[in-house]
This record gives C-alpha cells, structure tokens and sequence, in this order.
C-alpha cells in the first residue's frame, strides 16, 4: 500500500494519526527484522525437492534493476539486485546450492549451475501456438498435444497413487517427442544462406530447444518432483510487478530489498496458512515466525 493509504488505515481501523516518516521507519525496521527468517528459508529451499526460479525487471531509483525469486509451494524468497545474471543467483543462495530440481524458463544463464533442470512447459505451449497456427508449422500443433496428453497421463497416475509413469506409458511420449522433432526438423532445415527472421526464427530456435533441451522438457512425466510449468514462480513474483505498476519505482536498492524482505516473510505466513497480523506482531516483538519444511 501506498504510504498515504498506509496512515488513512491506522486512522480508520485504530483512531492513530501517523506520520510517514514513522511508517518508513516501520517498513525499515521491519526488514531489517526478518534476517532470521530469510537465512531459514534460504537452508530450506536448498534442501527442496524442486525449486522455482524466476526474475523481473524493476526500477530502483532511475535505474534497471532486478527482483529474483526462488519458491516452492511453502516457501518465498525474494531480493532485489543491480543484475540479472550469475552474480545476482549466487547472491541469492538457493540455485548455487541446491540438492533438488531447478525449475526455470530456458534463459540461458541457469545453465551454468550443476542442478537437475526442468524447464516450464507453459512457456512452451505459448511459443508452440503461436508458431502452429499463425505460421502454420503443424509439428507445433503436435507437439503442444504431446506435452498436454503427458500432462493428463501424470496427473491421472498421481491421482491413482502411483510415483512414476509406466516404462511403457514414458517409451511411447518419449517416442511421439522424437518423431514429432524429426517433423520440424524437416519444416526448419540446417542453417541457411540468409538469416532467419520473424516466425522462421522463432520456430527454429524453439524446434532447437525442445531437441537438445528434451529430458528437461519432459522432466515432469520422468519424475514427480517436478511439475509441468513453472507457474507457481510467476505467481510468486506477480505482487512485484504489481507494485512496480501502482509505483513506479523503488527510491534506493535498500528500500526495494526491504519490500523484498518483507514480502517474502508475508507470502510464507500466508502458504502456510498462518496469521499474517500474528506473524508481524512476531517480527516486531524480535521473535520472527520461522517455517517449516512441508
């Protein structure tokens, strides 16, 4: 909330008249007070099944920096840096450090850690619709209802108890992939005289990654840790963007990275299904709520 909501809340709710200044104060302490609770959650995901990464771009006095997140269903973690890159996810301490799956879209710079990848399927059937129907590439139409039937298939056998697919059930997706690849590949051939451009591009450099990329993509239905998309990253991280519409910008780094903090802190409360006004009361008592590991 916007500091002038903030006071006009303290006013309705409480009869207090507050001053901004005071607010800041708050928000600075409150940051400042949720260190405990950041390093816990920081040990936690490293020790995760499966682990959602994603990042966003965010104005932090004038300038272009970045929020980067790493989540699971219980946990958030969020921090804003002057990079998008490496440095920034060593500064994290999660992807660097990890034993589980690292669940990402393809940039390529996750890449450069030595984790189990799982790339997110719904950027895939995006790039597969857009591709299919508008530059009629029919591979791609194909391909989008490989990777939707798989889906059915894992959510069917989780419903029905079992951990893993079939040998059978896997050989035969794995079999549809690699015929469906060899389809564009014959649509997209080997590099031409000319630079590709537009659509051409694009189905390219999907078809490339899907080939080379292929047990990622298809890490949902070879393991149950992983899941089909990486959606739970994007929703993790939308109350950033969120923020960044209603305001514009952060003033100062230290600023951006307390709204981090403390979001964090509110969004784990709030998947653990506990009190959010508890958890804060928690905070400023010096006693900050800590999660567990579900």
């Amino acid at each position: 909330l916007p500091y002038g909501r903030r006071r006009k809340r303290f006013s309705d709710l409480r009869g207090i008249s507050i001053s901004v200044g005071a607010l800041a104060q708050m928000v600075a302490e409150a940051g400042e007070l949720t260190e405990p609770f950041t390093d816990e959650v920081r040990f936690l995901l490293r020790q995760a099944d499966a682990v959602h990464f994603d990042e966003t771009g965010g104005r932090v006095a004038g300038k272009l920096h970045w929020v980067h997140s790493a989540s699971t269903a219980w946990l958030t973690l969020l921090d804003c840096h002057q990079r998008r890159g490496r440095v920034a996810m060593d500064d994290l301490g999660v992807i660097s450090a990890m034993s589980g799956i690292a669940h990402h879209d393809g940039w390529k710079p996750y890449r450069a850690y030595d984790v189990v990848h799982s790339l997110c399927n719904a950027h895939h059937l995006r790039e597969l619709d857009e591709i299919g129907w508008i530059s009629h590439q029919f591979w791609a139409n194909d391909m989008a209802a490989l990777l939707c039937d798989a889906k059915h298939m894992v959510e069917a056998a989780k419903a029905a108890g079992a951990t893993s697919l079939s040998t059978s059930a896997l050989h035969s997706i794995r079999v549809r992939f690699g015929l469906i690849i060899a389809a564009g590949r014959l649509t997209n051939p080997g590099p031409l005289s000319h630079k590709r451009h537009g659509y051409e591009k694009k189905a390219y450099n999907l078809l490339v990654r899907l080939d080379t990329k292929r047990d990622d993509v298809l890490r949902f239905a070879s393991d149950f840790r992983a899941s089909f998309d990486n959606n739970q990253a994007e929703r993790d991280i939308r109350m950033v963007k969120l923020q960044q519409k209603i305001s514009g910008s952060w003033r100062t780094l230290a600023g951006a990275r307390t709204y981090c903090a403390i979001r964090s802190y509110v969004s784990t409360l709030r998947k653990q299904n506990q009190d959010i006004l508890g958890g804060l009361r928690l905070l400023f008592d010096g006693k900050p709520w800590l999660p567990v590991q579900i």
